[in-house]
């Protein structure tokens, strides 16, 4: 996967007419796009240890997994409200 950059998330807010919180908006959509490949390396990963019968290796991507979709989380409810207020939409 590749990953744009906040650089370019911030040409891609304001192409999109934002004027305010762009770089604030651009860092958390950069750290969604890395946290979002992290998961679905972690979910590869889980299902190989699943198909090696590997229950330590396991729990441990289990525990990574669970702490990656928590930091997705964070930034997914830092970015959603200031990107819905800007676009207009109700929550």
């Amino acid at each position: 996967m590749t990953m744009i950059g906040r650089g370019l998330w911030e040409s891609t807010f304001r192409t999109l007419g934002f004027s305010e919180e762009i770089p604030l908006l651009s860092m958390h959509l950069d750290e969604i796009e890395e946290e979002m490949e992290n998961v679905l390396d972690l979910l590869a990963v889980l299902r190989s240890d699943t198909q090696r019968a590997d229950t330590e290796h396991a729990q441990e991507t289990a525990v990574s997994l669970t702490i990656t979709l928590e930091h997705l989380l964070h930034h997914m409810q830092t970015f959603l409200p200031p990107l819905q207020k800007q676009l207009d939409i109700e929550a």
